[in-house]
């Protein structure tokens, strides 16, 4: 089949016909209220292996203690947790025939609106496989039907979608370059923007890329992250620089240590948060689903942080991001000892 990355009348009918079935199925409609979150961002399988003693070298073997499936990249692991915690969440992206009502299926039955997705027809969904161990893990990617977001990000109906939210996350790597009229429009619209680039190592590192995270409110890496795009070690060292670069809010994760958060010049800590870990694929997607929670409920910066903190840890609990992902009523709990 060609690589026309647009699919037939015929096949999009059916393919807006399986989101608009599965989503009535879960109660949510797009005639309902309007999503106070829009996530955009890459959408793929996971293959999740875990409960490795230490992973192999090339030419080594090594074997998982457990395997799970579920539907994996940034944008659909903060999708579903938002919605678990209440708050109404639609995707924008990008799925491929081969998989890609599996993809819609788990995230309409999370409660996310999926009308926002579109299929290619000669990619496959995107397919990542996860492997971990208790400290760290390693993907190993194929982008699939990823490849047709920045197109899908440069159609002038896109920025009319995205002004009816409250909040648009970007769970991918913005380009600097295309990107930027997105944020400065959705900035005149009075959106909130936030920014987990994934770990695009050659967007971090390029100097222009400061300049698209200057129009956001708050910028979500990683302690690794945040060392290659700052230049600096260590948690204040890394928020004092970004500060300096004009950033005005980072949510730093700092894993088994915690977090940080640089948040109008004033930077704020949270100590980890104990859990027995099983598996770390999506805790920092579900940290920044926390937070975006806390803040939409109008939370002190350090409330926010705290939220956070707490999805990222509890999620480790259970292969993939979302199955140990909190319940509004555990949330509750886990903050009331904890404050």
């Amino acid at each position: 089949m060609p690589l026309s990355g647009l699919v037939t009348a015929s096949e999009m009918q059916s393919v807006c016909h399986t989101v608009n079935l599965l989503s009535t199925r879960t109660g949510r409609s797009k005639s309902q209220s309007r999503p106070k979150v829009i996530v955009i961002g890459e959408f793929f399988i996971d293959e999740v292996l875990s409960g490795f003693q230490m992973l192999p070298k090339l030419g080594e073997e090594s074997f998982a203690r457990h395997l799970r499936r579920e539907v994996g990249g940034g944008a659909a692991i903060t999708a579903c947790g938002l919605s678990k915690l209440g708050v109404p969440v639609a995707v924008m992206g990008a799925v491929g025939k081969e998989g890609g009502e599996w993809v819609i299926g788990r995230l309409a039955a999370c409660g996310v609106d999926c009308s926002g997705l579109e299929m290619d027809p000669g990619e496959p969904t995107g397919l990542t496989v996860s492997v971990s161990t208790r400290e760290d893990r390693a993907f190993f990617s194929y982008y699939g039907a990823n490849r047709l977001l920045p197109r899908l990000l440069s159609r002038p109906e896109t920025l009319r979608t995205l002004k009816r939210a409250r909040h648009v996350h970007f769970a991918c790597a913005p380009d600097g370059e295309l990107d930027e009229p997105l944020f400065l429009a959705l900035r005149r619209a009075r959106c909130r923007l936030s920014v987990d680039v994934q770990s695009h190592i050659s967007w971090l590192t390029r100097p222009e890329s400061l300049s698209i995270l200057r129009h956001c409110d708050i910028f979500f890496p990683n302690e690794r992250e945040a060392e290659w795009i700052s230049g600096e070690i260590g948690t204040h060292r890394i928020l004092r620089a970004l500060r300096d670069k004009g950033l005005r809010g980072v949510g730093l994760k700092l894993g088994g240590k915690g977090a940080a958060l640089l948040w109008r010049k004033r930077e704020l800590l949270a100590d980890p948060w104990p859990v027995d870990t099983v598996d770390t694929t999506g805790a920092g997607d579900c940290f920044d689903a926390g937070f975006i929670y806390g803040w939409l409920r109008g939370e002190t910066p350090q409330r926010c942080l705290e939220i956070a903190n707490i999805c990222g840890a509890l999620s480790t609990r259970s292969l993939g991001g979302l199955a140990a992902f909190p319940s509004p009523e555990e949330l509750e709990t886990s903050l009331s000892s904890k404050f």
